[in-house]
Parts: structure tokens; C-alpha cells; sequence
């Protein structure tokens, strides 16, 4: 009781945290349901609950919580109470004057029971510094929870993108193929009427063997797509993928315009917190370093009973007590003192440099990633007019052949165009899809 009073002081009276105070934390799912995905946002919901690599976070996040109320109870007193039995007899040869007549003491019994305290009086911060910097790294901590969780959400996201792109490519391979097959029959009907050709014939065969070839490598991926999400979700590959063996669309893909300044976004980046603030602790942990040059005040003190007997405890002239303030000063290991607020100064100016370093890689990330998706959406739009416009092509190809009147060569250029097009239109969304999660993953979730 007398720690967690002495923690909650110090929590009202420093601005720190009571370390049994609701954290919130920031939803991830709340970007992506604009989309509309109710099997997209079902997964994400489970993957932040029953990710083992979340798990191992938020354990290191209450283990930096954990140290940082270690250090605010530093700046209090420690008291301890104890109590024992001893059985003694003194040497006669060590006192002055052997009052008992003979070499042999008699035997004695000291039953103590009291408290023990001792206080470090921080008169130059330097416990101060220390909680200031586990304060520091327990944010950092929290940050850093936050930022695998975007990156999870970003990881679950492009997985999912990724497998409903390849049951895209998949449809349209298939989808080709069955035509294929429409224009292999055409061709052997019109050889076996005598108006066709056994090298038309061939090269129908020739171009749908090539596509139902294509067709094993989009099952594998879609099968590993389907796995890795299940990895994500903390569960069992095979399982996840039962789940998911029912086709689906990508989702409609929203426009940025709402995305505001870019050196805002980067700023709210876990990630740059999380650097900021492990650079904070360092400094803070110079200036702990620091003031080991200066003497260290403390006070100390004991106070109990003891007496020869238990009954006789708590008796008068059982009680004893011993108080008083002591200093000490390391002038002799100053040369020590130094070598150590050298190696914080060093650390400090590496933490410095690693947050100078994020906002960098941050700002880099950001752009980057809104750049590549508005111009992946703008080639999924180029796309789909060419792949409307070579299946109409396809078809008509198909009919003038079939009427005699263009030869096979137009029909199989027809066909190829055709399904180079529909290939690259679901190639494209599935990477317009992919680059929205990395925009999400850049943008930290923070889309306004």
C-alpha cells in the first residue's frame, strides 16, 4: 500500500502516467473501412488481437512501464522491516576485563525485530534524470507497439490485396482459356469441312496449352497469400485458408485528397516518436551521468527493539533507533565519472542522429508511397479502356474467322492482345491495392 501510494504521489506531482491507467490505443481498421471490406476489416480486427509478434510487444511495453515506476520509487525512501534470532557467547579473551571470573561466557539470546530505511535525497536530479529517461523509453516502447501494429495492419492488408488480385488473374486466365477452347473447336470444325488448315488448328492448341499453363503458378500464389495471412492472424495456414477459399473482388480504391500536410503526417509517425523519444532518454541519461560528479546525499536510520527474551520485546528499554545523514563523493574514480558521461554523450549523439535519420526515411516513405499509388491508379484506368477495347476487338476477330473472312493469324494476334491486356488490368489493381496499403503504412493510419 505504501508503494503504490508513494508511486501515485509521484505520478501527481512529476506528470507521470498511474501506472494502472487505461492506455488507449489507436484503431488501425478505421482506414481501411472506408473500403468497404467486411472480410478485410474481419482480419485486421483478429490480427490485433492474436498476433504473437504484438503479443511480444505490448510484454516489452508493460516491461518499460514496469522499470519506469522502479525509478520513480527510487526518489522515496526505502524501508524494510526484518526480525531475528541469534544465539551467541562472546570470547572472554576480547574484553578488557574478564568480569565473569573465568575464560567462558555465558551464553546469550538477542531476539530483534524493527524497520531499516534509507532515503537518497536527490538534491542534483540525478534520480530525476534516470525517471525522466525510463519515462522516455516507455513512450518509445508504447510507440513502437503502435508502429508494428500499422505495419501488421499494412502486411495483412497487401497479403489480402494479393490474394484477391491473383483470384483476378486466375478468373481471367480461365476466362481466356474457355474462349481458347471456343476458337480450338471453330478451328477443327472448319478443318474437318475442308476450309480450314491443320496450322491453324496447331496454333490454337499451341496458344491455350500456354494459358492453361499459366493458370498452376496464379493457384500457387493465391495459395501462399492465403497462408501468409493466416501466419498473420496467429493461426494455423490451412485453417485461414478454408476461410478464404470463396472469391472476391479487390475493392473500389478511394482517392488521397483528404491526405493533409505531409510534414504533419511524418511527425505523427510511431515510428519518429519512437526515435524522438529514445533520443530524449539518452539525453536525460547524460545528465544522470553528469551529476555523479557531484557528492551524493543520503539518509539512513534504523529503529526497533530487541531484548534477551520474546517476551520481553516492545518492553521498556527494548527499543533502539539509529538515524543520520551520511555523503559521499567519488573523488577518487572522477577519471571513471567522465569515461561514463563520455559514453552517454556518445549514445545520446547516436539517438540524435537516428531520429534525424527517421524523419528522413519517413518523409521519403510518404512521398514515395502517395506518388506511386496515384500514378498505379491512374495506369489502372489507361488499362482498363485497352482491355475493353481488345476484348471487343477479340470477338470480332473470332466472328470474322468464323465467317471466312479474315484468316486464324488475326484471331490468335486478337486473342494474345486480349489476354496480355486482361492480365496486366488485374495485375495493375492488385498493385494500386498494394500501393494503397503502403500509403497506409507510410501515413502511420493517419489518412486525414
Amino acid at each position: 500500500m505504501f508503494r503504490q501510494f508513494v508511486t501515485l504521489a509521484l505520478a501527481l506531482t512529476i506528470g507521470l502516467p498511474w501506472p494502472g491507467a487505461a492506455q488507449g490505443q489507436d484503431s488501425v481498421s478505421g482506414f481501411w473501412r472506408r473500403l468497404g471490406d467486411t472480410t478485410l476489416t474481419r482480419l485486421l480486427d483478429e490480427a490485433m488481437r492474436a498476433n504473437h509478434d504484438l503479443r511480444a510487444a505490448a510484454s516489452r511495453v508493460r516491461g518499460a512501464r514496469a522499470a519506469r515506476t522502479l525509478a520513480a520509487l527510487d526518489l522515496a525512501p526505502t524501508v524494510t522491516a526484518g526480525g531475528g534470532f541469534v544465539r551467541q557467547r562472546q570470547a572472554g579473551a576480547l574484553l578488557p576485563v574478564n568480569l565473569g571470573g573465568g575464560d567462558r561466557l555465558a551464553d546469550q539470546s538477542i531476539w530483534d525485530a524493527g524497520f531499516d530505511a534509507f532515503w537518497e535525497v536527490d538534491v542534483f536530479g540525478r534520480l530525476r534524470k534516470v525517471l525522466s529517461a525510463e519515462g522516455a523509453f516507455a513512450a518509445a516502447a508504447q510507440e513502437d507497439l503502435r508502429d508494428l501494429q500499422v505495419v501488421l495492419a499494412a502486411e495483412v492488408a497487401r497479403a489480402y490485396f494479393e490474394l484477391r488480385g491473383g483470384q483476378s488473374e486466375l478468373a481471367v486466365a480461365e476466362r481466356n482459356a474457355e474462349n481458347q477452347r471456343n476458337t480450338l473447336t471453330v478451328t477443327r470444325q472448319r478443318l474437318d469441312a475442308g476450309r480450314g488448315t491443320a496450322f491453324d488448328t496447331e496454333r490454337a492448341q499451341t496458344q491455350l496449352s500456354f494459358t492453361l499453363g499459366s493458370i498452376p503458378a496464379i493457384e500457387a500464389a493465391i495459395a501462399s497469400a492465403r497462408y501468409r495471412i493466416g501466419t498473420l492472424l496467429g493461426r494455423t495456414p490451412a485453417a485461414v485458408a478454408k476461410e478464404l477459399a470463396s472469391v472476391a473482388e479487390l475493392p473500389e480504391l478511394p482517392g488521397l485528397d483528404s491526405v493533409g500536410g505531409r510534414e504533419a503526417a511524418v511527425r505523427r509517425r510511431p515510428d519518429v516518436i519512437a526515435a524522438e523519444r529514445r533520443a530524449a532518454a539518452s539525453r536525460a541519461l547524460v545528465g544522470s551521468a553528469k551529476a555523479e560528479y557531484l557528492p551524493r546525499l543520503s539518509v539512513g536510520g534504523s529503529a526497533g527493539f530487541a531484548a534477551t527474551t520474546f517476551d520481553s520485546l516492545g518492553k521498556r528499554g527494548s527499543f533502539h533507533y539509529v538515524v543520520g545523514p551520511s555523503v559521499s563523493w567519488p573523488l577518487l574514480n572522477l577519471g571513471r565519472v567522465k569515461s561514463n558521461v563520455s559514453a552517454a554523450q556518445a549514445r545520446a549523439d547516436e539517438a540524435a542522429a537516428g531520429y534525424e535519420q527517421a524523419v528522413l526515411l519517413a518523409e521519403e516513405e510518404v512521398e514515395s508511397a502517395l506518388v506511386r499509388y496515384r500514378t498505379a491508379r491512374a495506369r489502372v484506368t489507361q488499362i482498363a479502356e485497352a482491355a475493353a477495347s481488345s476484348g471487343r476487338a477479340a470477338e470480332l476477330a473470332r466472328l470474322r474467322y468464323a465467317e471466312g473472312v479474315a484468316d486464324f493469324l488475326q484471331v490468335l494476334d486478337a486473342e494474345r492482345t486480349q489476354l496480355n491486356a486482361e492480365s496486366q488490368l488485374a495485375a495493375s489493381r492488385t498493385a494500386a491495392a498494394t500501393a494503397y496499403a503502403a500509403v497506409f503504412k507510410a501515413l502511420a493510419g493517419d489518412g486525414r
